[in-house]
């Protein structure tokens, strides 16, 4: 009789986690299949931002061929696309450049930043703690005028 028992609430026990595992995995698909918002281009932040390179090309030339900023819920991404100049600079002054880009969109964005550039380094808050420059900047930031965003609508 304790043996069927004991067996019983081991299938009720062994049924209720198949239950709860099956719920967990509806959830967990659920998520997965919500789309992420949409990443727009900011051309009002590349207008704005484009006087924080002229820095880095008086003194290095043209080192970067191109840049694009681009948004998605709380987080600006700016991808930039170095020219060869950009890597045969040594790291450190290729951390600096990438900071100097960094800061210059930080005070004109809100949420996190991101930057990635090719060659790749990636630069965030997190990385800019702990990087120890003793406060070298050797491009003040460019004042910003930046023009009102768009307002979108959403549908």
């Amino acid at each position: 009789m304790f043996a069927l028992a004991l067996v019983v609430v081991a299938a009720i026990t062994l049924a209720a986690i198949f239950i709860a595992e099956g719920a967990r995995l509806r959830k967990a698909e659920k998520l997965r299949a919500t789309p992420r918002s949409k990443a727009r281009r900011q051309p009002h932040l590349e207008d704005a931002i484009r006087a924080a390179f002229d820095g880095p090309n008086e003194k290095h030339g043209q080192i970067f061929l191109s840049y694009s900023v681009w948004k998605r819920e709380q987080e600006t991404r700016l991808e930039l696309l170095a020219a060869d100049p950009f890597g045969r600079l040594n790291e450190f002054t290729r951390c600096l450049i990438v900071r100097h880009l960094w800061r210059a969109l930080e005070s004109l964005s809100s949420g996190s930043v991101v930057m990635v550039d090719s060659p790749p380094q990636t630069w965030s808050v997190s990385v800019d703690r702990s990087f120890h420059d003793h406060g070298i900047d050797p491009w003040r930031l460019p004042p910003i005028n930046l023009v009102p965003a768009p307002q979108f609508i959403n549908d």
